[in-house]
């Protein structure tokens, strides 16, 4: 069973409990790809990892906390290893 780290909590899971985030390219404008999920785990390239709130039982998706740790810390751009814009749409899902 294929085991990957959260890059917001750091814990370490099988892949199937968290949910991947790719980079796609056209994002902001100015270059920079976009960091979007990818529920199918299919888009090419790196990925990041973050807890996935359907393993809580909630809809899909990431799990507020972990993904707040991961914008502050700026762990997405670093694991994808790309200076990337974030989705605004992963974004409204942390909530103030």
């Amino acid at each position: 069973m294929p085991r990957r780290r959260c890059v917001g909590c750091g814990r370490i899971a099988p892949k199937r409990e968290l949910i991947r985030i790719a980079a796609a390219p056209g994002g902001d404008g100015e270059g920079r790809p976009l960091a979007v999920l990818d529920a199918g785990a299919r888009m090419p390239g790196r990925g990041a990892y973050l807890c996935s709130s359907a393993a809580a039982g909630e809809a899909a998706g990431p799990i507020s906390a972990c993904l707040a740790l991961a914008l502050r810390r700026g762990a997405i751009a670093r694991a994808l290893r790309a200076p990337v814009t974030v989705d605004p749409k992963l974004v409204e899902s942390v909530g103030p």
